[in-house]
């Protein structure tokens, strides 16, 4: 993609999303078409797929990991070679039932597709002044920043920079670290995940970058200095992407099955209540099987498989849901309730 296309397309990360590619696939640069390039390039593609999918970037040094890595190349499921400015690309696409008993075997982490997007206000610090970093002036850096959150599952959006914008904050506040100001301004665009940046380009010609990370329960940050920017942007994005998996990655039952968890559900008064309580359950890709164990006036009783307990259950529950859970959570039983809107 040339440049001036690369700057349209960062120009749509001022708006609501960035479109993601295939959850289960991964697009990686091989030498050439070969058989070699092909299995090679598998074992890349199945280690950003895992990394995506667990929310761990270690995740390879995990030894099941490791071994089915050796054989990415008999599990891939789909895969084209794509020839672009001289560069040849192996698209690969594996099976998500696939990628999930990886998961399983390793008691790796398993974190959905259905992901809150980050805001970034990213402020350059220049020998005159500070300034938020824009696509016209820092396109490069703002497209590696969107193509690595990308990589790992998640949408980048960037502030309009507009009139409502400067005036609820301004880059020298921001530089400051003043998180009620920052949180004020970020809550027009949707999303409590807020990654703050101070980047500067020293005369050394390395890079200098202050990484901050924000969200309702936790606040993260590193210092971090190169001499090339792609490791100052990533760790940006690994600090904020880590921060995320440790609150919304779950753990997969290891052996599917063995064990259930009871839910019982309160407040389902007609069957549209029904309907769609059940509809949110069989939505949730974590589960394995539900099974009706009980329908008795306003309660709805449902077994379900595939977490190793009912606190993961709670973690995947959609955030903006009528499912309310209720009381504490035991090992192997959860009491939600279907509430108002």
């Amino acid at each position: 993609m040339g440049r001036i296309g690369r700057v349209l397309l960062l120009l749509t990360l001022a708006f609501p999303v960035f479109a993601q590619s295939d959850f289960y696939g991964a697009r990686v640069e091989v030498s050439d078409r070969s058989d070699a390039a092909l299995a090679s390039g598998a074992r890349d593609a199945l280690n950003q797929v895992l990394i995506r999918v667990s929310g761990n970037e270690a995740i390879a040094k995990n030894p099941t990991v490791a071994a089915a890595l050796r054989v990415a190349r008999d599990r891939v499921s789909i895969y084209s070679f794509v020839q672009e400015e001289g560069k040849v690309f192996l698209q690969a696409t594996f099976d998500d039932v696939l990628v999930k008993s990886i998961l399983r075997e390793s008691d790796a982490t398993f974190w959905s597709e259905d992901r809150p997007p980050v805001l970034l206000w990213l402020v350059i610090d220049e020998p005159y002044s500070r300034r938020f970093a824009t696509v016209s002036q820092d396109g490069d850096l703002l497209l590696e920043l969107s193509e690595a959150f990308t990589a790992r599952g998640i949408d980048l959006r960037l502030p309009l920079l507009d009139l409502e914008d400067a005036a609820k904050l301004s880059p020298e506040m921001v530089w400051q670290r003043v998180t009620g100001r920052i949180r004020s301004a970020s809550q027009r665009y949707g999303t409590e995940h807020i990654l703050v940046g101070r980047y500067v380009q020293l005369t050394t010609g390395s890079q200098l970058a202050d990484w901050l990370y924000l969200d309702s329960e936790d606040q993260r940050q590193i210092q971090i200095q190169g001499s090339q920017p792609t490791p100052v942007v990533l760790a940006g994005v690994d600090l904020a992407v880590d921060a995320m998996a440790d609150r919304y990655a779950v753990t997969l039952e290891s052996a599917p099955g063995q064990s259930f968890i009871a839910v019982t559900v309160t407040g389902v008064e007609s069957f549209t209540d029904y309907q769609s309580v059940m509809g949110i359950l069989r939505q949730l890709p974590v589960l394995d099987t539900l099974t009706i164990d009980e329908i008795y006036g306003d309660r709805l009783g449902v077994r379900v498989t595939g977490l190793s307990n009912a606190e993961a259950l709670a973690r995947v529950l959609p955030g903006r849901s009528r499912l309310v859970v209720l009381g504490d959570v035991a090992t192997n039983r959860i009491n939600l309730h279907w509430g108002q809107p």
